[in-house]
């Protein structure tokens, strides 16, 4: 996903950022792996505006009429703010409320994710993988 040009399903989502900030940018990535499976990828920094896009993206997939397991890709997340981790909150209660399974993926080795997830107790929240082919192997609820 990283420096890639856009195909495919790939979203380009800007967002407006106030001084001294630059516009900020990530790349988002919706995959369907199989029936009933979808998969959020999500490439950049997340903080608060970025959070509000992603949070629109996994609401909707969440209430998609067939989706049973919603994964939340983050292995490409370069920085994850309070924002972010807020918006994966407010996703788990809505798959919640729905009945749906939401799953999380950080990456082998990103501590920009891992780090915050564990300091924060969210990794008790919902079920944290290291990929996405692990996180979508079993729909175990």
């Amino acid at each position: 996903m990283g420096g890639e040009p856009l195909t495919g399903s790939q979203q380009d989502v800007r967002t407006e950022t106030s001084w001294p900030q630059p516009e900020s940018r990530i790349l988002v990535d919706e995959s369907e792996p199989r029936s009933g499976v979808r998969v959020l990828g999500v490439a950049g920094e997340i903080d608060r505006l970025e959070a509000e896009a992603i949070l629109a993206r996994l609401d909707a997939l969440l209430r998609a009429p067939d989706a049973r397991l919603v994964v939340l890709d983050l292995s490409a997340v370069r920085f994850m703010g309070s924002h972010g981790l807020t918006t994966v909150v407010h996703a788990q209660r809505i798959a919640t409320a729905l009945g749906r399974t939401l799953r999380g993926v950080t990456g082998a080795a990103n501590r920009a994710v891992s780090r915050p997830i564990t300091m924060t107790g969210l990794d008790w929240v919902i079920d944290w993988f290291t990929s996405v082919p692990e996180a979508t192997s079993t729909e175990r609820p």
